[in-house]
C-alpha cells in the first residue's frame, strides 16, 4: 500500500484491550508453549505482539524471499531459530508446524513461541493435528469503541465514526478519499487475493459480486437460494464461500436461540459483517449520513454494535455464544449473549425504543437471565429504565459482565 503514504500518516499507537492479558500473561494463557494469535489482515496483530515481546526473534512470511525458504525446507529453515520466537502470517508456511512443534516441546515455557495468521481455514487444520494441547487460540479485531474511547456522539458523528471502520490506519483521518483508496486496495490484495489464491476460486467477477451482496444483506437471514442468483453462483458455491468469509475474520453467522440445543444448527443464520465501515465500502455507502437516514441504516447500527459485543468479548479472552431470538409471529430479540451460564438480552434500535414493541422477558427467560439492555442512539439519560425488564443503554455503556 505505498501509494497511500502521502495521504495517510502512521497513527499513534492506540493501547488494545489485550496487551493487558498479554503482559504479564493471564492465567489461563501461562498453561501453553505455543500462542496464536488469530483475525484479520490489517488490525495490528504484528504490532501487537511486537509491542509485547521484548526481546524476541522475529520471522516475517509476509516476506516472499523468507516464505519462500520456509516452505521450501522447514525443517533447515527452524534449525537456526530459538524460543523466544515470533512468526508473523504462519498460514504462509503451515509446514513449519511440526518443527514449531518440537521448539515448543524443547522450551515449555508460557508462550514460548507466539504465531500470527490471517485465515482461519488454512490454519486450523494443521494447528488441530500438530499442536494440540500446546496452542492458545486468541483472536484479535479492529480498534473497538472502547479502544477508541468513543463516548457520547450525535448519531451523525456516530455514523461517521462507524464508516471510518476500526482499521488502526484509518483510526485518526476523517478524509474519505484516503479511506476509500485504503478500502479499495485492501479489498483487491487482502480479501480478493489471499481468500481466491489459497482457496484457488478461479470465478474472479462472481466472488467481487457476491462480496458485494453479502454487503447489501448484513443484519438479515441469510437466503441462500437468493444470495447465489443475484451473485450468479450456485447455493453450494454461496453456502462454501460464506464459511470462507466467516473462516477470512470478515463476517460472523450468528445462529437463532433455541432452548432446544440441537435446533440451532438447523435454522437459518444471520449475516453480519464484524467491520461496518469495510461492509459500507463494499456495499457502495460512501455517506454516513445518507446511510444513517436511509432504509439501512437501522442494520448498519445493528452490524456496528454486533462487531462491538463481538470484540469486546474476544479482546478480553471470553468464551462466548452469541445468538439471536424469533418466533414465527414476529417477536424478535436482536442478541442473546451467553456468558458463563448468564444470558444478556440486547436489542439494538437507532431512536428511543416504544415499551410495546419490546419482548416480555418475563415470558421467555430462564433463572440466569440479565436484565435487558436497549443499545440506542437517541440521546436518553444512561441506563433509564424503559420497561420493568428492558433498560436503554449507549453503546459504550452495553454491559457484558
Amino acid at each position: 500500500m505505498a501509494n497511500l503514504k502521502h495521504t495517510l500518516d502512521m497513527p499513534k499507537w492506540i493501547p488494545r484491550t489485550l496487551e493487558d492479558f498479554l503482559t504479564p500473561p493471564a492465567p489461563a494463557l501461562r498453561l501453553f508453549p505455543v500462542w496464536l494469535l488469530l483475525g484479520p489482515r490489517q488490525v495490528g496483530k504484528s504490532s501487537l505482539l511486537k509491542r509485547c515481546a521484548g526481546k524476541r526473534n522475529f520471522v516475517d512470511l509476509d516476506n516472499l524471499d523468507v516464505r519462500a525458504r520456509a516452505n521450501q525446507d522447514p525443517e533447515l529453515f527452524m534449525r537456526g531459530l530459538e524460543a523466544p520466537l515470533l512468526i508473523d502470517e504462519i498460514q504462509f508456511a503451515p509446514q513449519l508446524l511440526s518443527p514449531i512443534k518440537r521448539l515448543a516441546d524443547r522450551d515449555p515455557g508460557p508462550g514460548a513461541v507466539w504465531l500470527t495468521g490471517s485465515q482461519d481455514f488454512s490454519v486450523m487444520e494443521g494447528v488441530k493435528e500438530t499442536l494440540a494441547g500446546r496452542v492458545a487460540i486468541i483472536n484479535l479485531f479492529g480498534l473497538s469503541d472502547e479502544e477508541k474511547k468513543i463516548r457520547s456522539l450525535s448519531p451523525s458523528a456516530y455514523f461517521k465514526k462507524i464508516l471510518q471502520t476500526t482499521f488502526p490506519k484509518l483510526s485518526q483521518t476523517a478524509a474519505a478519499d484516503a479511506r476509500e483508496l485504503y478500502l479499495s486496495s485492501y479489498t483487491q490484495t487482502y480479501i480478493e487475493r489471499d481468500v481466491r489464491e489459497l482457496l484457488r476460486i478461479e470465478k474472479r467477477r462472481e466472488f467481487e459480486i457476491f462480496l458485494k451482496m453479502c454487503a447489501l444483506r448484513t443484519a438479515s437471514v441469510v437466503n441462500f437460494d437468493h444470495l447465489a442468483r443475484d451473485a450468479g453462483i450456485s447455493a453450494v458455491t454461496a453456502k462454501n464461500w460464506l464459511s470462507l468469509l466467516e473462516d477470512s475474520f470478515l463476517i460472523k453467522l450468528v445462529r437463532p436461540y433455541h432452548t432446544n440445543r440441537t435446533k440451532r444448527l438447523i435454522k437459518s443464520s444471520k449475516l453480519y459483517f464484524l467491520d461496518m465501515g469495510l461492509c459500507a465500502h463494499l456495499a457502495g455507502w460512501r455517506d454516513s449520513e445518507a446511510l444513517r437516514l436511509g432504509p439501512m441504516g437501522g442494520a448498519a447500527f445493528e452490524t456496528h454494535v454486533f462487531g462491538e459485543i463481538y470484540r469486546r468479548l474476544r479482546h478480553r479472552l471470553q468464551e462466548a455464544d452469541i445468538h439471536f431470538w424469533r418466533t414465527r409471529d414476529g417477536q424478535e430479540i436482536d442478541f442473546l449473549v451467553e456468558i458463563a451460564g448468564r444470558c444478556f438480552p440486547i436489542e439494538v434500535k437507532m431512536g428511543r425504543p416504544k415499551p410495546r414493541d419490546l419482548v416480555p422477558l418475563a415470558s421467555i427467560s430462564g433463572p440466569n437471565w440479565e436484565q435487558g439492555q436497549v443499545v440506542s442512539l437517541s440521546g436518553e439519560i444512561e441506563s433509564a429504565a424503559l420497561t420493568e425488564h428492558w433498560q436503554i443503554v449507549s453503546p459504550a455503556g452495553l454491559k457484558l459482565h
